[in-house]
């Protein structure tokens, strides 16, 4: 045989792939990569579930509003329980949940009778809505209505006394 037959013939039996080296880098930067979205993904639901809670206790104000628009006397009440009327106006005629782990699982709303703000809390928890930066139903740091309070954006009013 001559030296080129041998050359091919080398060639020929040369495996091509990876090495175990190589291979074991890139699952290296794989699991580095998975262990910094795992927790940012928690993080992206936990932020959705508020998000969620707070839009909810939204309506719930927004309907509250528009109840004492139409001349309703409402002091607070658990949404959806004995003697509220505010689940019957709300979406779907369901009782809204919570989202949020934790004990509440309902919504309360209560009305101050001195300047009409009407606060929503968990069920036995914290205030949900307005949130402590004061944006309300309407955005813009307005209130959800009572008193001549606005329950809309940009000076519409609602209703109220």
């Amino acid at each position: 045989m001559n030296k080129l037959s041998l050359r091919n013939l080398m060639k020929e039996r040369k495996k091509k792939g990876f090495t175990l080296v190589e291979l074991i880098i890139v699952i290296a930067i794989i699991a580095i990569l998975v262990a910094l979205a795992i927790p940012k993904f928690g993080q992206v639901i936990e932020n959705s579930n508020q998000k969620s809670d707070k839009a909810t206790a939204k309506n719930i104000a927004s309907a509250v509003a528009q109840e004492i628009a139409n001349g309703e006397k409402l002091t607070g009440a658990e949404v959806g329980g004995n003697g509220d009327i505010i689940a019957g106006k709300l979406d779907g005629n369901i009782k809204p949940k919570s989202k949020l782990a934790g004990t509440a699982t309902s919504f309360t709303y209560e009305v101050n009778s001195t300047n009409g703000n009407i606060i929503v809390k968990y069920t036995g928890g914290n205030q949900v809505y307005p949130d402590s930066n004061g944006q309300n139903a309407g955005g813009n740091g307005q209130n959800a209505g009572g008193n001549g309070q606005n329950a809309g954006g940009n000076g519409q009013n609602a209703g109220g006394n």
